[in-house]
């Protein structure tokens, strides 16, 4: 009784006091345990009940096998000894140790108990499918299915649903179909959890529609099936239809569990409804939901990913904070919103409580130090997945690669994917970007070489990965070769990105009328990326009426796009056009069409610090300006001057466009790390927008005058200026 209320420590104190000891007791005694989980003092019991000599009889060893359920070691030893103690292993006890090989992940041993009974029935047939439904076997179950038939064996419920389960992990909508039909015939349909599996099944499988059919004809509705049916309309984006289902719930008076409220807010976060995740989060404050961490969770990534951060930053604020999931997913969503300093200071405070790291808070820290180029915070986390001794699983390798490229060290980063025992399609197409990021096709294309003799089939990143390679060396034939192999050889059509790879490369090689002519032609209508990337180069190669063109196009699309008028506001700068300036700037504050601020940050002293243009508010702001000030005098005398031109603040003297040229965020952030660092230590910046033209060559200078290198990553690519040269060799 104490056992099965959860007490169990007040069940092994009337176990203790007990003068004699029956099997019976000894059986419960260890049953209390496996079943409250606790695996080792229900071993270390079956030993002392060894020990005084009484014998187990086949409850005891299910129980205990039933504790073996992660320790494979000791499951294999109970396993010997019940072979060492009966002439005989029953199908009682073959069920419970293939359950048992099934929950340590061992399939193999627990096909080979299956093939050693000697007389099956549908019990120990629904065990070993339903192994192989556990772990999303779906093939190997569909073939011991069949069998099981051809030996003209009946399924019962349990092996329905498992079957049922197999199929949705491989989704096989037609097996489902006909498993369907045996469900019926077999009179199972009215069975309540067959009714929700198949709905699972069907809703897995992509068929909402069986599955709402199921849902409607199925016996009286209940919480678990229209969770299930929930499930389904979030999985595939259906949020009015999940939202009206919950609406429903509540006017049956069928009380939402927690279960429920996970899944509506998931179907939300899917498709980005905030105004319904409002009315949600409004709805649980009014039924006066506790606010677990579970709820907050699904909270904050909501928000998160409705595009409301500071929503999801009040909902973490007000949680309990006690599981490492919460600053999980509050992590996740800064560094969805780009925003790193921030999940730097979650993490900060995370290890200041003591709070458990996991696989998960490494992964998405690893992300935050990409997009902030902390290198050496990123060493840190590193260390700690050593500690957790998942380094090098394969998600955790491929988020070291991605830090490690967008922090420009490609060394650490080929050392981590050399050391991956197990690489994937993605590991292959993170150090191919990596490589094309840092300029380096003919290491990129060599990776894409080995990746197809080592089996791996290339995606459909893979090659936007090998296309941009070639973009950022101007390599034409070689983008069209990879192009015409992209959809001859691997079955892959271009879409909109490989596209834009090609439109790139025209542009930048001068061939801007086929440019224009490419993007006229495609399909994508709501191309904004491409005609970007045209009216760039516009300005690189003064054509001011196909700019006027592109730019056109690119305001039909989105009016609200800053970049646009960015852009043509500087092609008409260039050509002296300042009324056309002026007119575009009006055109620009109707539209409400404002640029995010660009940022840059830096690593010194394991603190990252951030600039703004114009930033004022660093303490150390007046010896930055100063530093500043005595690089710009210097690289005068060097030759080198400000391009002052074709700035649209063109009503300001010549001094003070110098001056608002030094208050850019890249300049800022290299003159801090200058004066906060010991002579010839490399200087790592990041830059949350494209580089200028003029921190580009000023930072050339830079590099030859201070004697450094420096590293700055902005979102297109990974500049290296050493001795007065870029990596890029000017071509970005």
């Amino acid at each position: 009784m104490y056992c099965k209320c959860q007490r169990v420590d007040d069940g092994r104190k009337v176990f203790d006091m007990l003068p004699q000891r029956t099997v019976v007791t000894w059986s419960a005694m260890i049953a209390g345990y496996a079943q409250g989980g606790n695996s080792l003092a229900a071993l270390e019991l079956f030993n002392l009940m060894h020990q005084y000599g009484i014998v187990a009889n086949d409850v005891t060893l299910a129980c205990v096998l039933k504790a073996c359920s992660k320790d494979y070691i000791s499951g294999k030893l109970i396993h010997s000894h019940i072979i060492e103690s009966c002439n005989h292993v029953d199908e009682f006890m073959s069920v419970s140790l293939m359950d048992m090989y099934s929950k340590c992940n061992c399939l193999v041993d627990a096909q080979k108990v299956f093939d050693e009974v000697s007389s099956h029935s549908v019990v120990t047939w629904s065990t070993m499918l339903g192994a192989y439904a556990q772990h999303e076997e779906g093939e190997e179950a569909l073939k011991l299915y069949t069998k099981m038939m051809q030996q003209k064996f009946k399924p019962n419920a349990c092996t329905f649903v498992s079957m049922l389960k197999a199929c949705s992990s491989i989704r096989a909508l037609v097996h489902g179909k006909l498993l369907h039909s045996q469900v019926i015939e077999g009179g199972f349909d009215d069975t309540e959890f067959v009714v929700n599996t198949l709905i699972d099944m069907y809703s897995k499988c992509g068929s909402l529609l069986d599955a709402g059919q199921v849902f409607v004809k199925g016996p009286k509705q209940s919480l678990i099936r229209y969770n299930a049916m929930l499930e389904g309309y979030s999985e595939w984006g259906s949020s009015e239809q999940a939202f009206e289902l919950f609406c429903q719930m509540h006017h049956q008076n069928i009380k939402p569990d927690r279960a429920t409220l996970v899944i509506i807010l998931k179907a939300c976060s899917t498709t980005a409804n905030v105004m319904q995740g409002r009315a949600l989060h409004s709805y649980l404050i009014r039924t006066g939901c506790e606010l677990d961490d579970v709820i907050a969770s699904s909270l904050i990534h909501m928000y998160s990913n409705c595009g409301s951060i500071e929503d999801a930053a009040k909902v973490f604020d007000g949680s309990k904070k006690d599981d490492i999931v919460t600053w999980n997913t509050m992590i996740a969503g800064y560094v969805l919103h780009r925003r790193g300093q921030d999940a730097v200071y979650l993490y900060e405070q995370i290890c200041a409580r003591g709070l458990e790291l996991d696989k998960v808070t490494c992964i998405s820290m690893l992300k935050a130090c990409s997009s902030i180029a902390a290198l050496k915070l990123g060493k840190v986390v590193h260390a700690r997945t050593r500690q957790l001794c998942c380094e090098l699983d394969v998600e955790v390798g491929n988020a070291l690669i991605d830090m490690y490229t967008r922090c420009g060290s490609m060394e650490d980063a080929s050392e981590i994917f050399k050391r991956m025992k197990h690489r994937d399609s993605v590991s292959w197409s993170t150090m191919i970007a990596g490589y094309a990021q840092h300029n380096d096709f003919p290491s990129a294309q060599k990776h894409f070489q080995d990746m197809e003799q080592e089996g791996h089939k290339p995606n459909n990143v893979t090659f936007v990965s090998l296309l941009s390679a070639c973009s950022h060396r101007g390599l034409l034939e070689e983008a069209c070769q990879h192009l015409v192999a992209m959809e001859h050889d691997h079955g892959i059509s271009p879409n909109i990105d490989h596209c834009n790879c090609i439109v790139d490369l025209l542009a930048r090689g001068g061939h801007l009328a086929q440019a224009a002519e490419l993007l006229d032609s495609l399909p994508f209508k709501s191309n904004i990326t491409g005609w970007t990337s045209l009216l760039t180069h516009c300005r690189v190669h003064r054509k001011l009426e196909l700019g006027r063109r592109c730019f056109d196009r690119m305001v039909a699309i989105d009016k609200t796009y800053a970049s646009s008028y960015v852009l043509m506001s500087n092609i008409y700068a260039d050509a002296g056009m300042w009324k056309e300036v002026e007119a575009l700037r009006k055109q620009r504050l109707l539209a409400g069409a404002w640029k995010k601020p660009g940022k840059s940050f830096i690593e010194v002293d394991d603190k990252v610090h951030n600039f703004s243009v114009g930033d004022k508010t660093h303490p150390r702001i007046l010896d930055i300006y100063k530093k500043l000030r005595r690089l710009a005098a210097d690289m005068k005398e060097k030759g080198c001057y400000p391009q002052t031109h074709a700035m649209l603040q063109h009503h300001l003297s010549d001094e003070d466009k110098e001056d608002y040229l030094c208050g850019h965020c890249e300049k800022l952030a290299i003159a801090f790390g200058l004066i906060s660092t010991p002579p010839g230590t490399p200087i790592r910046v990041a830059k949350n927008l494209r580089v200028c033209m003029d921190c580009h060559s000023a930072t050339k200078v830079i590099s030859k005058l201070e004697a450094r290198e420096i590293i700055v990553i902005d979102t297109y690519r990974v500049h290296r200026f050493k001795d007065g040269a870029c990596s890029c060799k000017d071509y970005f």
